[in-house]
């Protein structure tokens, strides 16, 4: 069958890709991926779906990304760490004479180890195989040996030819049993024949091993194999076999410093053929014994205890010897013969030199060393020079001279004792050998640990079913108490509106029901499987979900169905209502949040200060918005529902047809500043914007006017308005639904672009009114005294600028947009065709001359600046008076140059430059230069009043206040001198009126009202204005500018009565007599004296001869007026007035004629006077 053509193209390279781990989960976390959004909506557990809900995907999808970073956060931590120690290492050997020399060695390696990858066909192929090494001196026999052992060759050997720089000092042979490192003698010895190389072989051995153990570290080697040419050791003197010792347990120190392994050492001497008399012992011998094993291994694994076997050995080996010496001497020839006795003289003299070397090399002082695991003895071909121990010793002691050794004749050679050595020893127990004895405490601190997270982890296991089993079974009883309660509960028939009254049956159930939580939301083994809300909680559920439909909600209709018929019809309010209305009986078009949030309010409303009862009532409605569907019961036939809705049905009905008056556009913007206050930011608050100095300029009529909605900032326009486009009309669909309008109404796209034109020409109205209310809101603030006006000048002039920033926030929102200069005419007239820019454009017209203060054009400065040059000559001019000694003085001083017009203060500069300005700024100079000349007359009216209180005030409260003629009853009388000095023309009323007063109230000045903020309210007080109109009435009255203080009337007698014959009035010495008949009216002026003690008195003479006359007198100064006014008045007319004085049973009347303005007996305008301590 033919491939299709995409794999044919793949098919090449698959043989290269191989299913790694990295890459075996990576394909696990794509695939996890794809099933929770594929299959993972739809999957059931137990009756339970895990991720049918979106939130529940999305945490899924989290965590897996989560583990995803996290897996290569560690990958990549550790390749950096590869990467930094291999940085650091050529660092190191930038400079290493020696450094070719250690590549060259790590190349052979990492050949060999990709070679024996593919041998072993794995990668992981480091313990497949025991490792050996074998080392021994240059002329050991090790090659040889090696060479001899069927089946063991060397998986690589590098091209000398082409890479000639490349040498290594070791060879790695392998079979299917074992590996072996077969180092050369170099590495051994150590001796530097370099100069120019210091530590050459020393690197490349301790390279060697650390390879190993980097590449093996649990168990670097299973033994060493150490070989010496037994001949030649056993021709050497006696230091030369020490420092041949030496260095051979030097060797194996490192060794075991370096692997911190305890090894089996397997010591093997070769080149047994070349003691004299081998062949003649061994040459007949069968190939069976020929292949056999000579030499002993050690049974006993402590570093000490090979002697006693090694001497068995050896006493049985020389036994053996000379047990078939007799044979070999009866059939051989006498030079075989000697040969014969000289081997087994030279075997049996080797013991004391075998025994050295074991010793020496297993030295190990009391710590851990590797142990001798056994002494052989081989022959792998016989050649070279055969020497004779036995006889070249007797030469020496005899002093004959070296004998001349015998050599080998050119034959064909064979092996002795070498084949099963390595099968049946070497190759069988690679076990023998210890583990790495850091690898080991590493392991057993991992383990430990482990052991002690895997006890806590029990712990932890033990402790939590425990607590599970307790929670469960105390919510057991919780459910078993709470439904007793429940059962005892009676049932209200009261009206309730708010659902508070349910509580006593709600709570109880509720709490049973979610006393094992929510069973609905909780995975099959939930509190370790001791779970038990999923066999309680359905039966529970059941009994809460019935009294939430059929009494809860009712109950909270009931409140929501009031305040729909009292709303005003087609009002917003309705329309909140019937959202609510409808949320909670339709689970289709609900939004939870929005009725959480409106009953939250409402309960807040009804029950203040009890937030249990909210609380409560909050959580029961939470749980029937998740779990009820009052409309879907009613389609599904339940009759209980039916009947529980049809109070409602009716005004739900008539509110939607009602609202549905209301048209499209303005249902869909209002539905767009709703969704708009639940998406966006918080409102822009043009106080923070402003910043610290709005207070201290500013003030707001209206505080929610500073709110600006973020719909209508320039954000909102940008990143909400203009991106909403066919949203705007599905914003209909809520609405739709509310009023029950058919599901299916849809707009063609003609009704769509008419929406939104209709849309975006409300958003504009919407954005230019609420734009202009706010700034119409800004009123410059009332300052009380001077340094408030200061103060205000120097925050619009300084850092803050604060008038610059309003104006700034205005212009920022309402701005034309930039266009860039480098667009070519097509990209001009399709940004000019944008809605933003048609949009912004009609927004910044309406704003561009309120914000040209702040253009500016040509290097001129704009009108703002010059606005600041004028209030800085204002700062100047309310610094200096408030810097004058008397700030007060000071202040009066400038009211009356500027009511008199002696010169142009800088605040009526300011107000002409403010006509010929914009606004809003207009209306804020003009403000503020009111408001800098109210706080002058304000501080001029303290100063003013202090003054008034000291040289008016004192002078009435000490002289007049409380004495006749201002309080009728009073003994003591003002005296007249003081009458005058006070009321007097050029007294002190009158001075202090004409010097102070008369700019402030001739000129008619007015404050501004803190209140109302109208500034037509007088500066000083009405009943002030009164008083003084009185106190100018009585110097009318009292005074003339010709006669100074003194008042002139006529008096007239009227008549007597006939029991009196004559009566005589004395006014102040001004004798009227009065008889029957005789009338005339006499010119009366008062005071008439100067005396304090003149009298005023009327005398009527009786009749009768016999009786004396009777009269009625005061004295004083002002007795005059009070003789006057004691009589009785009647007949008033404007002009004059009668008086009748009843004295001793007989009365007299007489006509005082008086001016209309000036009538001195008026006793009304000294009573009403009563002089005001203060001004304002």
């Amino acid at each position: 069958m033919k491939l299709p053509s995409f794999f044919q193209v793949l098919k090449p390279t698959l043989p290269k890709f191989k299913l790694s781990p990295a890459v075996v989960l990576t394909l696990c976390w794509l695939a996890a991926l794809i099933w929770i959004w594929v299959k993972g909506e739809t999957f059931t557990l137990n009756g339970f779906t895990p991720f049918a809900d979106i939130s529940h995907r999305w945490l899924a999808t989290a965590v897996l990304f989560i583990i995803g970073i996290g897996w290569l956060t560690w990958k990549i931590i550790a390749r950096l760490r590869v990467l930094e120690k291999a940085r650091q290492e050529a660092k190191q050997n930038i400079n290493s004479a020696i450094q070719a020399e250690l590549d060259s060695q790590n190349r052979y390696l990492q050949h060999w180890e990709i070679k024996c990858q593919r041998y072993l066909e794995t990668k992981r192929y480091a313990y497949v195989l025991p490792w050996y090494v074998m080392i021994g001196d240059s002329q050991s026999g090790k090659s040889h040996l090696l060479n001899a052992i069927e089946g063991l060759n060397p998986l690589y050997q590098p091209d000398l030819e082409e890479n000639s720089t490349d040498s290594v000092y070791f060879s790695i042979f392998n079979n299917d049993h074992a590996v072996i490192f077969d180092i050369e003698g170099a590495l051994l010895t150590q001796q530097d024949a370099n100069p120019d190389k210091p530590q050459l072989y020393t690197k490349l051995w301790r390279h060697l091993f650390l390879w190993i153990v980097e590449k093996r570290p649990r168990q670097p080697l299973n033994g060493v194999i150490l070989t010496l040419d037994f001949a030649h050791f056993l021709t050497l003197n006696k230091p030369e076999r020490e420092n041949t010792v030496a260095r051979l347990h030097l060797r194996l120190e490192e060794i075991y410093n370096l692997t911190h392994s305890r090894l089996p050492v397997y010591v093997i001497f070769t080149k047994l053929d070349q003691l004299a008399g081998f062949t003649a012992t061994y040459e007949n011998i069968p190939q069976s014994t020929r292949e056999n094993i000579l030499g002993v291994t050690f049974e006993s694994l402590k570093t000490d205890e090979w002697t006693k076997e090694l001497t068995q050995f050896w006493s049985e080996w020389c036994y053996q010897l000379n047990l078939a010496s007799p044979h070999k001497m009866i059939e051989s020839t006498e030079e075989k013969r000697a040969s014969v006795f000289s081997f087994i003289r030279q075997i049996n003299g080797a013991y004391d030199d075998v025994a050295e070397l074991l010793q020496g090399i297993s030295t190990h002082r009391g710590k851990r060393f590797h142990f001798i695991r056994g002494v052989y003895f081989l022959s792998t071909e016989q050649k070279g020079k055969i020497d004779d121990l036995f006889i070249q010793s007797a030469s020496m002691q005899y002093e004959l001279g070296k004998q001349t050794a015998s050599t080998w004749f050119n034959r064909l050679s064979q092996p002795f004792f070498t084949q099963k050595l390595f099968e049946q020893v070497l190759f069988s127990e690679p076990h023998l050998a210890s583990e790495n004895a850091l690898y080991l405490k590493d392991y057993h601190q991992r383990l430990k640990r482990f052991f002690i997270l895997a006890g806590l982890g029990a712990l932890a296991i033990i402790g939590g079913w425990h607590y599970f089993y307790y929670q469960n079974y105390r919510a057991g009883l919780d459910v078993l108490e709470q439904v007793k309660t429940f059962n005892h509960v009676e049932l209200t028939d009261e009206q309730d509106n708010y659902g508070n009254l349910q509580l006593p049956m709600l709570n109880p159930i509720g709490d049973a029901t979610f006393a094992n939580g929510s069973y609905h939301d909780r995975l099959p083994l939930a509190d370790m499987g001791l779970y038990q809300g999923n066999h309680i909680g359905p039966f529970v559920e059941q009994t809460y979900l019935r009294l939430l439909q059929r009494r809860f909600l009712p109950a909270i209709m009931n409140g929501l169905l009031i305040d729909l018929k009292q709303a005003p019809a087609e009002s917003e309010e309705k329309l909140g209502l019937l959202r609510i209305m409808r949320m909670l009986d339709d689970k289709a078009g609900r939004r939870d949040e929005w009725v959480k949030t409106f009953m939250q309010k409402r309960w807040s409303q009804a029950f203040e200060g009890q937030a249990d009862i909210q609380a409560d009532l909050m959580r029961h409605l939470d749980y029937a918005l998740k779990h009820t569907n009052w409309y879907g019961g009613r389609l599904a036939g339940d009759e209980e529902l039916i009947k529980a809705y049809r109070p409602y049905q009716l005004e739900i009905e008539k509110a939607q047809k009602e609202l549905n008056t209301l048209s499209i556009y303005q249902r869909v913007y209002q539905n767009l500043k709703i969704r708009a206050e639940e998406v966006l930011p918080a409102p822009l608050n043009l106080r923070e914007h402003i910043g610290a100095g709005f207070d201290k300029v500013f003030i707001a009529q209206d505080e929610v006017a500073l709110f600006i909605p973020q719909l209508l900032t320039l954000s909102g326009l940008k990143q909400y308005f203009l991106k909403q486009d066919s949203q705007l009309v599905d914003l209909t669909a809520m609405d739709s639904w509310v009023l029950n309008l058919s599901e299916n109404t849809t707009y063609s796209d003609a009704d769509r672009a008419e929406i939104k034109q209709r849309i975006t020409e409300l958003y504009l109205n919407d954005y230019t009114g609420t734009w202009r209310n706010a700034i119409h809101n800004l009123e410059i603030r009332p300052f009380e005294t001077l340094a408030d006006a200061i103060t205000a000048t120097e925050s619009i002039m300084g850092s803050e600028q604060t008038i610059k920033k309003a104006l700034d926030i205005v212009k920022e929102h309402t701005q034309t947009p930039n266009i860039p200069n480098t667009l070519d005419e097509k990209e001009l007239e399709a940004r000019l065709a944008t809605p933003e820019y048609k949009l912004r454009m009609d927004i910044s017209k309406q704003f561009a001359l309120a914000t040209s203060v702040l253009n500016t054009q040509d290097d001129k400065a704009s009108l703002l600046q010059d606005v600041y040059q004028k209030l800085a000559g204002l700062h100047r001019y309310l610094l200096a008076i408030q810097n004058a000694p008397d700030t007060g003085k000071a202040s009066l001083k400038a009211v009356q140059m500027r009511v008199e017009k002696k010169s142009t203060d800088p605040i009526f500069e300011l107000q002409q430059m403010a006509k010929n300005l914009p606004d809003p700024l207009k209306r804020w100079l003009e403000q503020l230069a009111g408001q800098a000349w109210q706080s002058i007359l304000k501080s001029a009216l303290v100063s003013l009043e202090t003054e008034w209180q000291d040289k008016v005030v004192k002078q009435y409260d000490r002289y007049l206040k409380g004495r006749y003629p201002f309080s009728p009853q009073s003994k003591q009388e003002v005296p007249l001198s003081e009458f005058e000095r006070f009321f007097g023309p050029q007294g002190t009323l009158d001075n202090f009126y004409q010097q102070n007063l008369s700019a402030f109230i001739e000129n008619g000045l007015t404050q501004e009202d803190e209140e109302t903020l109208d500034d037509q309210t007088p500066l000083i007080r009405d009943d002030v204005l009164t008083q003084l109109d009185l106190a100018k009435r009585i110097q009318q009255t009292f005074f003339n500018a010709e006669y100074g203080m003194g008042a002139q009337f006529m008096v007239e007698p009227i008549d007597l009565s006939a029991n009196k014959r004559r009566s005589i009035l004395n006014l102040d010495g001004q004798l009227i007599d009065f008889t029957h008949g005789g009338k005339r009216k006499v010119k009366v002026v008062w005071p008439n004296s100067g005396n304090a003690q003149v009298e005023s008195k009327i005398t009527l003479v009786p009749t009768e001869a016999n009786k004396a006359p009777r009269s009625l007198s005061f004295i004083g100064p002002w007795a005059q007026i009070k003789l006057l006014q004691s009589a009785k008045a009647y007949n008033i007319t404007p002009h004059s007035f009668d008086v009748r004085y009843q004295v001793d049973g007989g009365n007299a009347t007489y006509r005082i004629y008086v001016d209309e303005v000036d009538n001195p007996f008026s006793n009304e305008l000294f009573r009403q006077f009563q002089l005001p301590d203060t001004l304002y």
